[in-house]
């Protein structure tokens, strides 16, 4: 009887508890039940959202995959287009930038103003993914184009102060991640464009004229320097050889400016495959050094 009893006694407690819950949550049942209903709404539109975004990131890369095939800035560009806020559109507008920076770099020996558009093209590129934040290593190659940009564009008429610019690009991507993939090669190049010979090479290339305008710019991969870059003609003096005009430029000098290549990016948290494009990071990091081909020829 007793245990009968002290159940009985628990069973009218528990009554009375939910009893005043329930008269307590009564007058706000509807607001209740709107907000579980509104949390239901969220959950399913946040899945279908999630699922939706999975494939047009899919999407995206495989357009990149295959604009690689073509390697024309125009393909990446239409990538990033049509895929904006992408991971690979980002990716996308890097290696446009990249590729406009490789044809500036080498119409610049045979026709200066088209190769100065394609450089600003590329400067372009770089600046609107200046505060995109894909991973650390997307950011540190961005940087490093970027420098590149700079210091390909001080070889212009148009070039007005992009030699400094260039140089706080290299010592930003020096300073924020001194043991990165780039730190190294960054380095080199500021301590390149540091000496006074430096810059009187890239003030003798920004004067030079090519002598034929709108010749093709030769194949392959463009070294530049003092070794390699035409310099102006020597002024032809009255009563002179017209075709004994010769080219000037420092006989010793490191080069200075690197060939650009299409890089091979392995950033953090990518996703695809193949040689020239983004790679999920299950590399080890020393496969994100920069390959023989980013550094400086005489390197």
């Amino acid at each position: 009887m007793r245990k009968e009893r002290r159940h009985e006694l628990k069973e009218n407690e528990l009554a009375e508890i939910l009893a005043k819950w329930y008269s307590q949550i009564a007058p706000h049942s509807q607001k209740i039940l709107i907000g579980v209903l509104a949390v239901l709404i969220a959950y399913l539109g946040w899945s279908i959202w999630s699922r939706w975004a999975e494939a047009v990131e899919n999407e995206a890369w495989e357009s990149l995959h295959a604009a690689v095939e073509s390697g024309a800035a125009a393909d990446y560009e239409t990538v990033a287009e049509r895929y904006p806020r992408t991971n690979a559109a980002h990716w996308a507008q890097l290696m446009a930038a990249d590729t406009h920076l490789q044809i500036g770099c080498r119409q610049i020996l045979t026709n200066k103003a088209d190769g100065a558009q394609e450089l600003r093209k590329a400067l372009d590129g770089y600046l609107a993914l200046r505060n995109v934040q894909v991973s650390p290593f997307f950011q540190q190659r961005v940087l490093w184009g970027l420098g590149r940009a700079y210091e390909a564009l001080s070889g212009t008429r148009e070039g007005q102060g992009e030699l400094d610019r260039a140089l706080a690009a290299y010592r930003e991507l020096v300073e924020r991640w001194p043991d990165g993939p780039f730190s190294s090669v960054a380095k080199r190049r500021l301590n390149l464009l540091e000496k006074p010979e430096t810059r009187e090479f890239y003030d003798a290339l920004a004067a030079y004229e090519p002598a034929k305008q709108g010749a093709q710019p030769p194949g392959g991969e463009i070294e530049f320097g003092p070794a390699s870059m035409p310099t102006p003609p020597k002024q032809q003096t009255p009563g002179g050889d017209a075709g004994s005009a010769t080219l000037d430029s420092p006989a010793n000098s490191q080069p200075v400016v690197e060939q650009q290549q299409q890089a091979t990016p392995s950033g953090q948290d990518m996703k695809g495959s193949g040689d020239n494009v983004p790679v999920k990071e299950s590399q080890n990091q020393d496969s994100q050094k920069p390959s023989d081909s980013e550094k400086t020829p005489s390197e």
